[in-house]
């Protein structure tokens, strides 16, 4: 069996939540997350409310802290 590699083209909830799905279920191959942000992933909805009423610093809206990716 050959390794395959993976691109997933959206780094929102549903892009970081498929990578992490992957590498939870044992894929081994490279995966890239292709977003518009230079940012990791990070939670959206919540930025809007939480992010600017200053009860969340923007660094706990990452979904996985950056040594995951």
């Amino acid at each position: 069996m050959t390794k395959s590699d993976v691109v997933i083209v959206g780094a929102g909830h549903g892009g970081a939540q498929c990578a992490i799905a992957l590498r939870q279920n044992g894929f081994e191959g490279t995966i890239t997350v292709i977003g518009r942000e230079p940012e990791y992933p990070y939670e959206r909805p919540p930025l809007s409310k939480e992010y600017f009423a200053r009860e969340k610093t923007f660094d706990r809206l990452f979904i996985r802290p950056a040594t995951f990716w």
